[in-house]
């Protein structure tokens, strides 16, 4: 995407928005509340003529903005963002959510007096609570009794930041009441169907583009949490229970689910990504979702990312029930070293990982397989073992089906290896909102080829920064003279 200032004083342009967001409008829509959304990035891809301050100065009479900041990569652009639109509507109250603010809410309001607002964790009851109150409000500031029974809460009274208990954490119940569906809210809602759909065959895809009918996907919610606590994620079980208060996992209802899934296909979405394993969800989850689906004679793609290994069994049941142009899984080996591997959360052995790559390349299935440059217990030589792993899946699945990626991590907020840095051998540069402000800053512009140089927060013990640089040459290396198949895209996107 070509940047223009506009692009760049709010960050890196990333496009998808969170899962729970639709959720969340959806619960102030349904209460009879007016909530009119914009996707910057989209909307500057779709027009370069677009301005933000345009959109705001047509809603003059908004009294509330919403602003997401879930993954850290917004840290910087959601902040931005909040100040040009305070600056634009200066009465406006600017509420923030997402498990990057959870987790850095006292920070964020310390530091950027455009953030009034932050909505801790699970957020759809909190709110919902705190724009009715909001909008009611017709004083300067709201009733500070009332504030503070809202659960999750932070905010600034005076000089002092409160921050109300986490007393609210969704349940089953909870999240089969939520509408994840429908975002008719955002503006060219339709043409964000395209940024969702996960690409198989890149050349259809490609042409698809060009046709009345593109390629479009929208994941779908079947869980809440996490009950694993991989070494480089920010979203695993502890992070949920420090951010959420959540004890593992919560799951929605197979029936909301296949619900969902009727509904998408109605509104023309040719791909439904399943944002929480499957497979990992037990047989009886799996199979009343897969029973649903032939109920209902729905002919839609399924994405499924494996996040250990999965019961062949399972694999025979999705290729059976998914539309097989649209659907494809992905499987994350992060390295070719089983000690690595294991050290990193994928608790499984390569011999197990060719017998599913057997299967699926029996049904012809798309694949994405998934490795990393520099977790902990990479080595320069570790890493031969991953290019050797990587060259022969590539020699063994079906070309035409097969995407083989490799991302070189940036440390995540809340991840085990930034909690326990030790640990896991290595020193972390970035614990605060401060440092992942600026690292978002700094990096939002750089060349995305430059991916050894990118500062990544942390420092392996033992370990020159001159090996990544070397495991990412090896890697580019080793893609001359391939199919496209292979890296399609650049590292690190």
């Amino acid at each position: 995407m070509e940047f223009r200032a506009e692009d760049e004083s709010f960050g890196r342009p990333y496009g998808l928005f969170p899962l729970g967001l639709p959720a969340l409008i959806n619960v102030l829509r349904q209460d009879g509340i007016d909530v009119q959304g914009v996707n910057h990035p989209l909307e500057r891809q779709l027009n370069r003529n677009f301005h933000l301050d345009s959109w705001l100065n047509a809603r003059r009479g908004a009294k509330i903005i919403l602003i997401d900041m879930h993954w850290y990569e917004h840290c910087y652009g959601a902040v931005e963002t909040a100040k040009f639109c305070k600056q634009i509507l200066p009465e406006a109250w600017v509420v923030m959510g997402g498990l990057s603010a959870s987790g850095f809410a006292r920070e964020i309001l310390e530091n950027f007096p455009a953030v009034d607002f932050i909505v801790r964790g699970d957020a759809e009851r909190p709110l919902l609570e705190l724009v009715r109150l909001l909008l009611k409000t017709s004083t300067t500031d709201p009733d500070p009794g009332a504030l503070a029974a809202i659960p999750n809460l932070s905010y600034r009274q005076g000089s002092a930041i409160v921050e109300n208990p986490t007393a609210y954490t969704a349940a089953t119940h909870d999240l089969d009441a939520l509408d994840f569906v429908h975002i008719d809210f955002l503006d060219h809602y339709r043409e964000y169907y395209v940024h969702e759909y996960i690409v198989t065959d890149i050349k259809k895809a490609r042409a698809a583009l060009e046709t009345p009918t593109p390629y479009t996907g929208r994941w779908v919610c079947t869980a809440r949490g996490c009950k694993f606590n991989c070494s480089y994620c920010g979203g695993g079980r502890s992070a949920h229970k420090l951010l959420a208060g959540r004890v593992g996992l919560v799951l929605r209802s197979p029936e909301k689910v296949v619900e969902d899934l009727v509904e998408l296909r109605r509104l023309g979405v040719m791909q439904a990504s399943i944002s929480w394993d499957l497979a990992e969800l037990g047989k009886e989850y799996w199979e009343a979702v897969f029973a649903g689906i032939r109920r209902e004679k729905l002919k839609i793609g399924l994405y499924n990312e494996f996040f250990q290994m999965p019961d062949l069994e399972f694999v025979e049941a999705l290729a059976a029930v998914g539309d097989p142009e649209h659907s494809a899984v992905a499987i994350t080996p992060l390295s070719g070293n089983e000690h690595v591997r294991r050290l990193n959360g994928k608790h499984y052995s390569t011999e197990e990982l060719f017998d599913l790559l057997e299967m699926l390349s029996r049904y012809k299935m798309y694949l994405l397989i998934y490795f990393s440059l520099n977790l902990p217990g990479e080595t320069r030589q570790v890493f031969e073992e991953t290019l050797d792993l990587a060259k022969e899946i590539y020699d063994f699945y079906p070309r035409s089906y097969l995407k083989i990626l490799n991302t070189v991590h940036t440390i995540d907020p809340l991840s085990p290896m930034n909690v326990n840095a030790a640990k896991f051998g290595l020193t972390s540069q970035m614990t605060t909102f401060m440092d992942y402000y600026a690292y978002c800053r700094d990096t939002g512009r750089q060349d995305p080829s430059a991916r050894a140089g990118m500062k990544r927060g942390y420092e392996m013990m033992g370990r020159d920064t001159a090996d990544l640089e070397a495991m990412v040459a090896a890697w580019d290396a080793a893609r001359l003279g391939r199919e496209n198949s292979w890296w399609p895209v650049p590292l690190g996107w």
